[in-house]
């Protein structure tokens, strides 16, 4: 049996779920209506764009073409940790942020130096900025490398793209539910009346109709009809034999899911460089109070030695007076820089799911590396190959394309065989017969109002979209690493240029106090080396901020965050 019906446009009639469509029997059934499985496709075609859509709104939140970066310099750093939150509260700022605010005795000899130390609030990164799920027990110890590890097994940005990309993999199955064969059984029991008069068969709506050409002996017609009963029982089988634009779809289908699984990598490397960002944070903020601590120590310190000259009559009531206000102004600075490393502890114990206020001791420390840079040839063409953003844009053309493929097969004919088999009676055990009906239904599409056309233009410039996109993506890549590439560079030499600037500022502190225990001059000189060497020793914990997060950028825009280590 070969029928060709018109095929009306996909989406015109209202959808309907898979398994929602009443079951039909098949001396019911025929082969005029739609093809088989046409509402299913409607229903995946909704899910898909819905798909679609969601995947659009999470890279316009997180571009997977520009990769996140930590800065390169920044003003904004204050001597004992001055950081951003993104809206996650404001935490202790420090006292000292610029020359001659509290605590700092004007007439400093060392200025107060921008570092770029300034790191970024997690939500700057794109993604989500806590853990879906909490170990059951913290570690005693946790390095830097356990840390990326327990934070990628439970940050909501990882669980939430592994479970998208097996929803792209449940996707591709009802594609290719399509290509297989469908088999269905329908069972139902009628009781029925019938008008016959209503059917058009006898005319006036009388009783009875009479026989007619049958003879003028012939019995009367009833026009009423009824009641009896009807029962069928049957399997219905349905097989694509020929559907192009079902194949491509599948094969369209195949292709998002590697996208998917792209981009589920995409979230744990994005996940890793948060989960350093947040350790670095915490381990600068543990320098920080030891450098606080160190100088409330010396500043107690000379504190005592103000009040043995004031004793011996060397010094004056004004220099004790001095020593005395900048220790309260350094316990001050401890307390600020011990609440502060309380703070950036708990956002490191949020971001990778420990328990809060956990007793784990972070082993790895702050320090420069003996390691050369690379070139900048290498690190490009390093960065092209690692870089999963770069990768995920490759493949979003392959797949769109393939997308505009299967839209355009729309328009080529649909074979499918179809067919029946039960059994037909009053009731199950009266009057059963078995039967059955089998045949091939042709499906052309004629005239769709250029719906199909459509289809394929909105393909097309998705297409397009994503070949510009993979173009820039190219081109953010190796601005990326030469940005990375500086950072490093000056990252390395601040630490350099603070330790020599420590050095002096010691031996400056030495030479005044030596000068006041003479007694050829008050405590102003040593007040004020002491401010410089307490710049110069938040210097250093900021240069070598600075320097971790040079490197941890460059490992960002090389695609190699989750390999990263202090």
């Amino acid at each position: 049996m070969l029928i060709v019906s018109e095929v009306r446009a996909q989406g015109s009639q209202p959808a309907t779920a898979p398994g929602n469509a009443q079951p039909q029997s098949g001396s019911q059934q025929g082969f005029g209506g739609p093809p088989a499985g046409q509402q299913q496709q409607q229903e995946l075609q909704r899910r898909r764009q819905q798909m679609q859509q969601t995947n659009q709104q999470q890279s316009t939140e997180q571009s997977p073409t520009a990769q996140p970066r930590l800065p390169a310099s920044s003003n904004s750093g204050g001597a004992t940790g001055q950081r951003s939150t993104g809206g996650q509260g404001a935490p202790p700022t420090s006292g000292r942020s610029e020359a001659g605010s509290l605590g700092e005795p004007r007439g400093a000899t060392t200025p107060r130096a921008p570092v770029g130390g300034s790191l970024r609030s997690p939500s700057s990164l794109g993604v989500q900025t806590g853990a879906a799920r909490v170990v059951a027990v913290a570690p005693e110890q946790l390095n830097l490398a356990e840390a990326i590890a327990i934070g990628l097994e439970n940050n909501l940005t990882t669980l939430l793209a592994a479970e998208r990309a097996e929803e792209a993999r449940a996707l591709q199955q009802q594609v290719r539910s399509f290509l297989l064969p469908n088999i269905t059984g329908t069972a139902y029991q009628q009781n029925r009346t019938l008008n016959l008069a209503a059917q058009g068969l006898g005319g006036g709506g009388g009783e009875e109709m009479s026989g007619g050409g049958m003879g003028g002996g012939a019995a009367p017609i009833p026009s009423f009809v009824g009641p009896f009963n009807t029962f069928d029982a049957r399997l219905n089988f349905s097989q694509t034999i020929l559907n192009l634009a079902a194949l491509r779809e599948y094969k369209s289908s195949k292709s998002a899911v590697q996208v998917a699984d792209l981009t589920a990598q995409l979230a744990r490397e994005q996940v890793a460089t948060f989960v350093a960002l947040a350790y670095l944070t915490a381990q600068r903020s543990n320098l920080e109070v030891q450098a606080a601590r160190a100088d409330y120590q010396l500043a107690t310190s000379l504190q005592e030695l103000a009040l043995k000259q004031r004793r011996a009559g060397v010094a004056n009531g004004i220099d004790l007076v001095r020593a005395e206000s900048r220790a309260a102004q350094e316990r001050l600075r401890v307390v600020q820089a011990e609440a502060n490393a309380e703070q950036t502890r708990l956002d490191l114990e949020r971001a990778i799911g420990l328990p809060q206020g956990s007793a784990t001791h972070l082993t790895d420390t702050l320090t420069i590396r003996a390691d050369a840079l690379p070139s900048v040839e290498a690190a490009v063409q390093q960065a092209l190959a690692s870089r999963l953003d770069t990768r995920i844009a490759e493949e979003t053309i392959e797949q769109r394309a393939l997308d505009r493929k299967a839209r355009a097969a729309a328009r080529y004919p649909i074979v499918n065989a179809v067919g029946d088999y039960g059994q037909s009676a009053n009731t199950p055990f009266r009057n059963d017969r078995a039967t059955r009906t089998y045949g091939v239904q042709l499906s052309v599409p004629v005239f769709d109002g250029g719906y199909t056309r459509g289809r394929i233009n909105a393909a097309l410039s998705r297409q397009r979209q994503a070949e510009w996109e993979l173009g820039n993506s190219r081109g953010q890549v190796e601005q990326d690493v030469r940005t990375a590439l500086v950072g490093w560079r000056l990252g390395a030499e601040q630490v350099r240029a603070s330790e020599e600037q420590f050095r002096l500022a010691t031996r400056e502190l030495e030479l005044a106090t030596q000068r006041f225990r003479a007694g050829v001059a008050d405590n102003t000189e040593v007040l004020e080396a002491q401010a410089g060497l307490a710049n110069a020793r938040a210097l250093r914990v900021q240069a070598l901020a600075q320097y971790g997060a040079a490197r941890l950028n460059f490992a960002a825009a090389t695609g190699t965050a989750q390999s990263f280590r202090l």
